[in-house]
Order: C-alpha cells, then structure tokens, then sequence
C-alpha cells in the first residue's frame, strides 16, 4: 500500500513539539525526585478526599509522604478488593472523585485475575510516561520515523461485561490507552491489523500487515514471547499454521514482498524483509532476559531496547536516556519501597544495589498498593534511580502444602541450567498424585535425568517440598525437555496464556506457573 512517509515524519515533528514541555519538566524532575513526587501525592490526595476511602483515611488532613504512611496501610489486592466491588456497584465516589471509565483485567498468570479500576488521571499518568518515552526514543533515534511504527495491540480474550453500576469490566482495545492525549496524534503512523475475535484469525492478518509492510520502523511490544509466537508459523516448518500461512502471504503480497520474504525465509533474518526497522522495544530483564536474547538473532540490523516496568495496576519505571535500567516514573504515580527488613523508602532514597518490593499509589484509586514486583537499583538518571525488574515477590504454589514461591524456583534454575537455556516448573494437579513438571527448552543435548534429579534435589532443600515429598502427598519432579532454542518455550507460554484468557500482547514470562487454567494448557500443549 502508498504511505504518506511525510505525513508520518511531519506527524513525529508536531508530536516531538507538543511534547517539549512535558520533557522538560520531567527532566527537571529528575534533579529533585522528591519533590515531584510529594506534588504528586499532595494533588492525588486534594483530588480524592471527598472519596468514600479518602474521607475514610482522612486524606483532607495529611500534610506529607509521613503523615501518608501512618494514615494509610500497606495493602494487598485483597485488602482493596471491598473499596473495588463498592466502586462497581455505587454511583458515588469511592476510592476516587473520578468515576473509573472501565475496569480492567490484571494480564499476568497469577491464580487470581484481578480487576483494577482505571479513571481519566489514571490513563493520563499512563499517558504522561509514555509521552515522555517516545518523546526522548525520537530524539535520539529519529530513525524510528522513516516509516510506520507497530504498537502490541491484540483483542480482548475475554468477552468485555457490565459491573452493576453500568462501567464496563475490560477495554475494548489497547487503543483505549491513547484517546485523548497526545499519542493520539501519533496513530496514523501506525499498523493497526484487524481486530479478528478468533485468535488464529488475528494473528494471520497481524503476520499479513507487518510482512506487507515494507516502511516498518519501530516495533514496540511488552513480552518478546509475543512477537516470537506472531513469527512462528513463518520459520517453524513444523507449526501448523506453516503451510497456511505462507499461502495467505504468496496470495496477498506483491512480487517484490515475496522476494524479501523469500530471502528472510532462506536466511532466518528480518532485515530483508524490514530494511528500515530501527528499534525493537521489549521487556529485557528478569524472566523475560532469555526469551529476548534469542529473539534478537533474528534482528541483527535493529537497536534493542528495554521497555520499562509497565503492569496493569500503574507504571513503575520508563525507557529515558542511557545507562542500565529505566528511571522510576516519579512524574506519574507516588512510588514507595519496601525493603526485606520491612523498611519503607521513597524514590529519592534508593541507591546503586538497593532491591526492594514496589508499593504504588495512583490516580486510579490504588493506595499504597503492594504491587507484588521486585526491582534492583541499577544505576541513577541524576538524583532519579534507574531500577531493573527482578522478578514477582509472593507467587506461589502450594498444591498440597510445599510452598513453593517464584523466587526461590528462579533462583534453582539460574544455578543449574546453563545460561542459554530458559524453563519453567508447572504444577500438574490433575494426575492422580500431584506433582510438578520442569519444562525447558535447550539448544544443546542435555541429560535429562540427570538434571531432573538435580532440580529436584534443589527443591528439597526446602523443607515443605521434601516433606510433601516424604508423605508422598506431592509425586516425584517430571521434566519435559523441549528442543532447539527457547522460542520453543516462549511459544508454548504463550499460547498456553493466551488460552486461559490472557490477552496476547500482555502475556508475561514466568518461571513458576500459579494460574491452574494456564498450567493445565501449557501441560496440554506440550504432552507428547
């Protein structure tokens, strides 16, 4: 198809003007963290005391971050979860002034889907850090404007309903994010494919338009296993989408997308087939590290670049400037840190090596908000912390009493697999014993009894596991070793997410599956 390329940089331009000022400010804010982030909890406070919750903890009368803190408890999502259903069932304000606009549902593989209610300054603090991202990704890559940009957006997996009160539980699209504000503008550089409802369908005509698309300049997704799943069916042989696809491409491109797909299929590369792609932005740490390593072979012409901590429940860091991790988002919501001694920080508190657990609090109603992510100090952005996802703190699973949490789990595998592979342990429950299977995917022979043996070894060094173990209420570890590279893996987390009712584009990596429908699935998927 034509494309405007001047319609697209002149868009970038006046997107980059508007912008200017929010850049400036948040880069003032960088120099003095605490004090944007007392402005911002100071206004979220005034904004909400009328609020069922704000009255309840006297928001009109605390005059500082202390004072916050000693209204206002730490809380978990269960803790909220009263304040939320009010907040689906009554017309008046209850956890803020705001009205939330639609609630929506939590994208990871947690036991529990969680519904987090998002209002106006909710989607506006989303806003002002995406703004700022692009914002400076322009500035100094302003390659990613020679052609259209494409942005993860897939349709909702479940179907969106009404709460009682009338506000609907599930955004229709990710576009929802934008309206409004001035990425706005920036929509019509973008692909935007179909939003086919059937899974395989929408993925098919995703695969068609970005293939077709010879202009494509920047692609900008949450997991890497995401765009790993939506190139499967082009270079798995074995995929049963293979043949089909292929085809639907042979029918609908003209000769010269046949010829650069011809040569992308012969080579395993993407620069044939995207001569202009000038970045590739994904979550790069914790347990998304492997999947995006593997990933990026096949983009040897384009820049990675970490995504920043995003979750459904609010932004915690962004992609700004250089240096190892992403600044702390202080211009959007108020950030808190605990620490393992129980010790809570602010931002402008944190060093190089401090490893904490977030706590935020946002303009959607979630107050001092126990988001379950723990985050390393990497580096500063002047006197603002640069922080990299670790990993979940307290996802668990417990079938029959072992106990076992995501980051001891993480913590055995790292020691014993070698570098380049990635796993994951399931919980098995439908067989008659329950018990645990080790998936991995390698690229090298490995024994796998041998290392069956080891990891379970490892796992009885907790003493819940072995005497689950011992009473034989928990079966032996089985392991499932998927060969090749870790797209193997990556594929089958992804499907098998997207198939409990995950959206596609918000599937996360996980090492220790918790979500039963999606252990079930993962373990279907790869029985053989």
């Amino acid at each position: 198809m034509d494309v405007d390329q001047n319609g697209i940089r002149a868009a970038w331009r006046a997107f980059a003007v508007a912008a200017q000022p929010m850049l400036d400010t948040w880069q003032g804010a960088l120099e003095e963290p605490a004090v944007a982030q007392q402005r911002r909890l100071m206004k979220l406070l005034a904004d909400n005391s009328e609020s069922a919750f704000g009255r309840a903890h006297g928001f009109a009368r605390i005059s500082d971050p202390v004072q916050f803190r000693e209204r206002v408890p730490i809380h978990t999502y269960a803790d909220l979860l009263p304040w939320i259903e009010r907040a689906q069932r009554e017309t008046q304000p209850v956890l803020t002034a705001q009205s939330p606009r639609f609630f929506e549902r939590t994208s990871g593989n947690s036991a529990q889907q969680k519904l987090i209610p998002y209002t106006q300054t909710f989607l506006d603090e989303i806003q002002v850090a995406l703004t700022i991202w692009l914002a400076d990704l322009y500035r100094c890559l302003p390659a990613i404007a020679a052609g259209r940009a494409y942005w993860s957006m897939s349709p909702p997996m479940q179907p969106s309903v009404n709460a009682l009160n009338g506000i609907p539980i599930g955004s229709e699209s990710d576009l929802d994010y934008l309206g409004g504000s001035l990425l706005a503008g920036l929509a019509a550089t973008l692909i935007i494919p179909p939003f086919a409802q059937e899974a395989s369908a929408w993925r098919a005509q995703t695969l068609l338009a970005l293939v077709a698309a010879e202009d494509l300049s920047l692609i900008s997704v949450w997991s890497p296993t995401f765009l790993t799943s939506l190139l499967r069916p082009l270079f798995d042989v074995g995929d049963p989408a293979h043949v089909g696809i292929l085809a639907l491409l042979d029918a609908a491109l003209p000769p010269s997308r046949k010829s650069a797909l011809r040569q992308t299929l012969t080579t395993g590369m993407c620069d044939a087939l995207w001569p202009r792609l000038a970045a590739v932005s994904c979550w790069m740490d914790g347990p998304s590290r492997n999947f995006a390593t593997q990933l990026q072979a096949r983009f040897p012409h384009a820049l990675w670049l970490p995504k920043g901590l995003f979750a459904t429940e609010g932004v915690v860091s962004l992609p700004y400037g250089t240096g190892a991790g992403c600044p702390l988002a202080i211009e959007s919501h108020f950030l808190e840190f605990l620490f393992d001694d129980g010790s809570v920080h602010d931002a402008a508190s944190l060093r190089p090596g401090d490893s904490a657990q977030i706590i935020l609090t946002t303009g959607g109603g979630l107050y001092r908000y126990a988001l379950g992510d723990r985050v390393r100090v990497a580096a500063m952005s002047n006197c603002t912390p640069r922080i990299e996802f670790v990993g979940r703190s307290g996802v668990t699973s417990d079938l029959v009493g072992e106990k076992l949490d995501e980051d001891s789990v993480a913590s055995i595998l790292s020691s014993i697999l070698a570098s380049s592979d990635s796993a994951c342990l399931v919980p098995c429950v439908t067989a008659v014993r329950p018990h645990y299977v080790l998936l991995v995917a390698s690229g090298e022979h490995c024994n796998s009894e041998e290392l069956r043996c080891a990891v379970e070894r490892a796992l009885e060094g907790s003493f819940h596991y072995a005497h689950a173990r011992r009473l034989e209420q928990l079966g032996p570890l089985r392991i499932r070793v998927l060969t090749g590279s870790s797209a193997k893996l990556a594929d089958a987390l992804q499907q098998a997410a997207e198939q409990s009712g995950i959206r596609a584009g918000d599937v996360k990596p996980r090492v220790l599956i918790n979500r039963l429908t999606t252990a079930n699935a993962l373990l279907a998927l790869t029985d053989t």
